[in-house]
């Protein structure tokens, strides 16, 4: 098995997990530590020393994060006793399409949820879980891309699973919050096994990585679209850069964007990296 240079100590979860997933690509190699400054952070060094052609699939999980980032390049706290990882993949698909592993992702998480804690979850566009309308989970995907080709992607997830939502609160009040988090300790009213999380959400992130990258017609969309809070006809605030302006969601385009519509009846395309939407409605 090959295994890149790197420091720090593997814990024995990272083959213990490794040898119960039974998956196609994600996890064929797990790299498990007990504290990293961000798995997303330590994914893009791996890539950088060793290139992606060998390390596909790869997953990185820290017990706790000291810098995690969010979108936007918003603090991401990463306590003990949540789920933080990292997925290194390639992809065959055009870079247009990017936005669907984010789609895959959130999907997997929230079915995760709800099969190892019987917890329904909903999908907030683009990438937020939430449940009861707090976050409980996010997805970050970091990807280099040129005009034709996907290199590589970097999908991180967070999930805050045993950890105090008012402690993680506390720490992030330097910025706005669009909305309240939760956990899922607090919503079951006792700790989870996150062990068993983890390996859910890999399990189904393969299958539907698996399916996007193989079949043209695989309707991720339509799976995060059964999960999603409703999106379409709302009111949204758009800011791009120093503009910000009000529209209103009308469609959501096979790729994944959204598309919203202006006071003149103009329609645009958002694409998630470069814009944020708040729904005023």
């Amino acid at each position: 098995m090959y295994r890149p240079h790197y420091a720090g100590k593997l814990l024995k979860e990272s083959v213990d997990l490794q040898n119960s997933l039974q998956t196609k690509y994600v996890g064929n190699s797990v790299m498990w530590f007990k504290n990293l400054s961000s798995t997303q952070e330590f994914a893009r060094r791996l890539i950088s020393m060793n290139g992606v052609t060998r390390l596909n699939g790869y997953v990185i999980i820290s017990d706790s994060q000291r810098k995690g980032i969010g979108r936007h390049g918003n603090r991401w706290v990463s306590p003990k006793g949540g789920i933080w990882l990292s997925i290194i993949l390639s992809s065959t698909l055009h870079p247009s399409r990017i936005t669907l592993f984010s789609f895959c992702a959130s999907v997997a998480v929230s079915e995760a949820i709800d099969k190892c804690t019987g917890i329904k979850s909903r999908l907030k566009w683009p990438n937020d879980v939430m449940i009861e309308g707090k976050k409980v989970s996010g997805i970050l995907v970091d990807a280099s891309v040129d005009a034709d080709s996907i290199e590589h992607i970097i999908i991180g997830i967070g999930v805050n699973a045993n950890v105090n939502s008012a402690d993680i609160e506390k720490k992030i009040e330097d910025y706005e919050q669009p909305y309240p988090i939760t956990s899922l300790q607090e919503q079951l009213g006792t700790s989870c096994n996150t062990v068993e999380i983890i390996k859910c959400i890999l399990q189904m992130f393969d299958k539907h990585y698996y399916r996007i990258e193989t079949d043209s017609s695989y309707p991720i969309l339509h799976k995060w679209k059964e999960r999603a809070e409703p999106i379409m006809y709302r009111s949204v605030q758009v800011s791009h850069g120093a503009n910000l302006y009000p529209a209103k969601v009308v469609d959501i385009d096979e790729d994944g964007s959204i598309v919203v519509m202006h006071k003149d009846n103009r329609l645009e395309k958002i694409v998630t990296a470069e814009y944020r939407i708040h729904f005023t409605d």
